[in-house]
């Protein structure tokens, strides 16, 4: 399941979310929608899905 930034107003990736958890298991809101722009913004200039699926075919 996904966090929602409310500073940020975005969905964040669970597995995000989950590394910005105190230890009162509440997440950290500003760092873990910070860390979600800074993913989706490489996602797009670097199109890591396509760089993903050029690493498995190379390991072939």
């Amino acid at each position: 399941m996904s966090y929602f930034s409310k500073f940020y107003q975005v969905n964040v990736r669970e597995s995000i979310a989950k590394e910005f958890v105190n230890s009162k298991g509440e997440v950290d809101d500003m760092m873990a929608g910070l860390h979600e722009i800074r993913v989706k913004m490489a996602e797009k200039e670097y199109n890591l899905k396509e760089l993903e699926r050029k690493v498995k075919r190379d390991k072939k």
